[in-house]
């Protein structure tokens, strides 16, 4: 499997130098990876949202001139984009705000050597992975393979089953919420009320009555749901950490 990946660094020196450790961490874990360089901050968005490559991981400064990683990673999820973040930065008091965005991994400047290895190979094992899984749905005239990671969430309507896709694609199946939940095999998708389930992975925001997805969109919790809505989410926002 070849990974492609897109380092961002506003000054050449770092840029040479994450990319050389990325090279040598492909070496060592037996990785086939293709980089790409950035050095335009400014042009990250565009690379990733318009560019035909499609990018598996992003290593992205934070300490940047003009816009900084942070604000480039808001942009990115802001637009539904799901793109694997290793964050690197010579400042460790960026870390709790970076968590907002749903990073990978955090890099320090001054251990590149060691943490970007394990986080090199923590990730080829979560892109194998996420090949691994998907399903076939069929529709009214097509059968279509869709990433577990693709669905957003489904939910029942006027007895037929809408499928949300990140693109905002919306498929029309008939099957029942128990069957396509069962079919996915999936812990990272939890029921909200007997006619809603969501991926975990697009949830920004929860509270006692809702849960926000990373596009804006809001879906009712049932009050017989809501805690194990917080401990899933609690769980799974702190692996990320």
């Amino acid at each position: 499997m070849e990974i492609n990946i897109l380092v961002c660094d506003d000054e050449q020196k770092a840029l040479k130098v994450i990319c050389d450790e990325l090279q040598k961490a492909a070496e060592d874990t037996g990785a086939f990876v293709k980089l790409h360089t950035c050095i335009n901050a400014n042009d990250v968005v565009d690379m990733i949202m318009n560019n035909s490559l499609d990018y598996d991981i992003l290593f992205l400064d934070i300490d940047m001139s003009g816009v900084s990683g942070l604000e480039i990673a808001r942009m990115l999820r802001k637009n539904g984009n799901d793109i694997m973040i290793f964050f690197v930065s010579a400042h460790e008091q960026y870390v709790f705000e970076a968590i907002e965005y749903n990073p990978f991994r955090y890099i320090r400047k001054n251990r590149m050597d060691k943490e970007i290895t394990i986080g090199l190979k923590s990730a080829c094992a979560r892109l194998e992975e996420l090949q691994e899984k998907y399903i076939i749905i069929k529709t009214r005239g097509a059968e279509v393979k869709i990433k577990n990671d693709d669905i957003m969430y489904f939910e029942l309507v006027s007895r037929k089953l809408e499928i949300h896709l990140k693109n905002d694609r919306v498929l029309y199946v008939r099957t029942t919420i128990r069957e396509l939940t069962e079919e996915l095999n999936d812990e990272h998708f939890i029921k909200l009320h007997s006619g809603c389930v969501v991926n975990v992975r697009y949830i920004s925001a929860y509270s006692n009555y809702d849960v926000t997805l990373d596009n804006g969109e809001t879906l009712i919790v049932s009050r017989t749901r809501v805690r194990n809505v917080k401990t899933v989410l609690t769980n799974y926002w702190g692996d990320k950490t």
